[in-house]
């Protein structure tokens, strides 16, 4: 049955063509005429006259040539590319450089009109000419299965999708592989064989796990006939609870070596409540632990008693008044042991009080490998010099966890047969009497959706004879459905957005207008990530959708409606760089406040602030400068902002002397723009251009290196006298000279993203009395100076235009799964108009994105 299978999914998508055609791409590329006139007319005489004193062959200081190496081709990429970056420079008034003779600006304008028509051209015949389909990435195929079929079909085994022009959902990217269909022929048999059942319904079992039955591995206890390993680990026991200090190895609890006897979802359950301990208490712990210390110190050096009563007092006036120790509610990570492999479920403070325990719940997949659950304590001081040697100590006040038992329950559904089963069956029971009737209803259903489309009678007779076919070997009405549905899930027509082309009367292809159901698809994946809904496909069928009230209303709806959290997980998120987040994660030793916890709270921030962008339709400016911040108590705890308790997020106005408020100030952009050990002006400053202005900052000169290493005092430097060693090269000062004002202005924030008045070059980074003050002093590409942050945000507000730009830009190849080009300027100057005339929201934004051109075509 299994090479049977095989062979007949294999053959189906080999053999399967979008509307008959090769199953990717359809059309060849034609080349736009070549304007030799044009050329040779405005151009030539411009280059002789201006450029190629410096810019031909032979000159040492220039790489870029626009001599005869420059071809008159703009359908050759690379060729193109040179000429797109005459036109940036052209209009950023960088070349030609002081002291040269300059063009007149009607020159320019001549030069650039050319360029950029020729460009224009070349776009808009490639891109009439060669029709690519979009694959479905990563988290639009799980998105897809769960409101597909009802199952959570985990895709992280796939080969990560490449992004292209910031986003990884570009359809020129989204190669397919011989591996990729090894990899979707195996999910679908998985996603298939959790979605349809043939038993009855498991019985549920409850194990309540006392982790104060035992404290080592020998401790073993029996649950539905398994002797369970019960570890509650070296931590003391109160009134039924483990009490849970600090982490350390011997201090974990877990009860492992055990076999679930049916797999499916369980729910966990735990018990448990915290104390957090006030600063006097903490205070009292230190000077009781420090008391000590000097003591002993004393005994073996009496002479130095005057020394160390002076580190006794500095000692613990760390404690009295740095803010680490305002602790939070301490926190708990959960994590799952599955054959083998580490799984963590649930990361969650624990904020219930001693007095008021609660039962904290949250779901698990458990499968009949051997298992295990592990507690540990996940609330993290950070390790100092003043603390590093007491604070794991049981009498240092901090805060502790109680846990009292663990439950797992399950397997838990809501109904039998489960909906994923409900879902594709549809009305047949496991054994319909016409089982070829059933098996063609169910297959014409699913592939309506599946496809998002009508299907025809002869796409389904297909499906039908795989099931005919493997019917005769199978033991039963279902597993023969699964080939046939297996089939489906590997099709073009469900992998793929397939927007066929227009075929003119020559053979050629063209550009036309998408239909209903393709634009169904372009809406629901753009705002959702998934397929459409059983609404957007009835506005299809009803050819509504194509109504410009519809489509704004659908708009509406599809916003307000829980899986938009998609667009700003997955536009926000990589417009932004929040994926990179933990990349590189600061240095533990120079920056010890940051955690696994401020690590995930950062994302999280960035996340709920767009989002509330997004759904009180506020003004998109608020992206750049805000009076209020987005944030949790973890992140209150970073910025220094008081009263905000609980680790959900909630708006929350920016008090005086915090400087946050807008995305340039946000902890996960300061750190992706950084090098882990310190900040990096280049990377802030490049990160505004291209994010929030829009800017090419140009690509770096090939073997420039590092600052040089001989110059005398260079590892006492600050960043900023560093870069302007490095600007002191010429060929470095082109770029750097745009660049790095920009990201100077960030510099009072470090590079774990926390405020700092002065750059320390103490012990691991620590702030000396004589250590330099931040200078943050910085200013805009065109010239305009500022000061710091609040600086910056305020020329970026008043940069409108171009921010608004950038957005535009961005929101548009998010939209439409490719790269723009010159062509796509005209479609982003009107949205810009149209926000600043009538409402500048991303709302706005978005339904004239929908409402475009671009969108709406193919």
């Amino acid at each position: 049955m299994s090479w049977l299978f095989r062979c007949l999914v294999l053959a189906v998508f080999l053999l399967a063509g979008c509307d008959g055609r090769s199953d990717l791409a359809w059309g060849q590329a034609s080349v736009s005429a070549v304007d030799a006139g044009g050329f040779r007319k405005t151009v030539t005489p411009f280059f002789q006259s201006y450029c190629l004193k410096c810019h031909k062959a032979g000159s040492k200081d220039n790489e870029f040539r626009v001599d005869a190496s420059l071809a008159n081709d703009f359908s050759d990429p690379a060729s193109k590319a040179k000429w797109e970056e005459i036109v940036n420079v052209l209009n950023g008034h960088e070349m030609p450089p002081e002291g040269e003779r300059a063009p007149r600006a009607a020159e320019v304008a001549q030069v650039v009109d050319w360029i950029t028509g020729q460009i224009v051209k070349a776009e808009l015949s490639k891109r009439d000419s060669s029709i690519v389909l979009r694959r479905l990435n990563r988290a639009e195929y799980r998105n897809t299965i769960r409101d597909l079929v009802g199952v959570d079909f985990d895709p992280a085994g796939f080969p990560q999708d490449p992004p292209a022009g910031g986003f990884d959902n570009n359809g020129g990217a989204l190669t397919l592989s011989p591996l990729h269909l090894e990899l979707y022929l195996e999910a679908a048999r998985k996603i298939l064989d959790l979605a349809l059942v043939e038993t009855s319904q498991p019985p549920v079992l409850k194990w309540r796990i006392q982790p104060d039955s035992g404290d080592s591995d020998r401790n073993r206890v029996n649950y539905d006939g398994q002797r369970i390993i019960v570890n509650g680990g070296k931590n003391p026991v109160e009134n039924g609870f483990k009490v849970l200090h600090h982490n350390r190895w011997d201090k974990k609890l877990n009860a492992r070596d055990f076999k679930l006897p049916y797999a499916g979802s369980y729910l966990i359950r735990i018990r448990a409540a915290g104390k957090v301990p006030d600063r006097a208490a903490v205070v009292a712990s230190a000077k009781a632990a420090l008391q000590y210390r000097m003591e002993q110190q004393n005994r073996k050096n009496p002479k130095g008693a005057k020394w160390t009563a002076q580190q006794f007092e500095r000692d613990l006036e760390h404690f009295r008044t740095d803010p680490m120790y305002d602790y939070g509610a301490p926190r708990l990570k959960f994590t799952q042991h599955l054959g083998g492999q580490p799984k963590v479920l649930a990361e969650l403070d624990v904020d219930a009080p001693l007095s008021n325990p609660k039962v904290y719940e949250f779901p698990g997949y458990f499968t009949t490998e051997k298992a295990g659950v592990t507690i540990e304590y996940a609330y993290d001081i950070p390790r100092v010099l003043e603390n590093f040697w007491m604070q794991t100590g049981d009498e240092f006040a901090r805060p502790e966890l109680y846990v009292d038992w663990i439950e797992i329950e399950g397997p838990h559904y809501e109904m039998w047969p489960p909906a994923s089963h409900r879902q594709i069956m549809g009305k047949h029971a496991n054994k319909p009497r016409d089982e070829r009737a059933a098996a063609k209803e169910i297959l014409g259903r699913l592939m309506r959706r599946a496809y998002r489309r009508p299907v025809t009678e002869e796409e389904i007779d297909a499906k039908l004879k795989l099931f005919v076919a493997a019917r005769k070997e199978a033991p039963s009405f279902i597993t023969a459905l699964k080939v046939p549905l297996s089939a489906v899930l590997i099709s073009p027509h469900f992998l793929y957005l397939a927007e066929t082309p227009r075929t003119t009367g020559d053979g050629q292809t063209g550009s036309r207008k998408l239909n209903d159901y393709e634009l169904a698809s372009r809406l629901s994946y753009f705002l959702w990530s998934t397929m459409p809904d059983e609404e957007l496909l009835s506005a299809a069928a009803n050819g509504r959708l194509t109504q410009p009230t519809e489509l704004n209303r659908q708009v509406d709806r599809m916003l307000a409606d829980p899986r938009a959290s998609a667009f700003t997980k997955n536009f926000a998120g990589q417009w932004l760089g929040l994926r990179e987040v933990g990349a590189n994660p600061p240095a533990a030793d120079l920056y010890p406040r940051y955690d696994r916890h401020l690590e995930t709270s950062m994302v999280a921030e960035s996340e709920a602030f767009f989002s509330e962008i997004l759904q009180h339709d506020l003004n998109v400016m608020n992206l750049v400068s805000s009076e209020f911040v987005v944030i949790n108590e973890r992140m209150a705890r970073f910025y220094g902002i008081p009263g905000v308790k609980g680790d959900h997020f909630r708006r929350v106005n920016v008090p005086a002397g915090v400087h946050r408020g807008g995305i340039v100030t946000q902890a996960s952009v300061l750190t992706i723009t950084s090098n882990g050990t310190r900040t990096s002006p280049v990377k802030r400053g490049t990160w505004v251009m291209k994010n929030l202005l829009g800017l090419d900052p140009g690509l770096p000169v090939a073997n420039v290196g590092d600052i040089a290493p001989k110059v005398p005092g260079i590892d006492k430097a600050t960043v900023r006298k560093r870069l302007e060693i490095h600007r002191e090269l010429p060929q470095c000062a082109r770029c750097h000279n745009k660049i790095d004002p920009l990201g100077f202005a960030l510099e009072n924030f470090n590079a774990a993203g926390s405020w700092r008045e002065q750059e320390g070059f103490g012990y691991k980074g620590r702030v000396g009395r004589n250590d330099p003050v931040i200078d943050a002093s910085a200013q805009m590409p065109d010239g305009m100076k500022f000061e710091g942050v609040d600086g910056l945000r305020d020329a970026l507000s008043k940069q409108e235009t171009l921010f608004l730009k950038c957005l535009s830009g961005k929101l548009l190849t998010y939209a439409l799964g490719r790269e723009l080009g010159v062509a796509d300027n005209p479609t982003i100057d009107r949205a810009v108009s149209k926000m600043k005339e009538n409402d500048t929201t991303l709302r706005s934004l978005i339904k004239f994105v929908v409402l475009s051109e671009p969108f709406r075509s193919k």
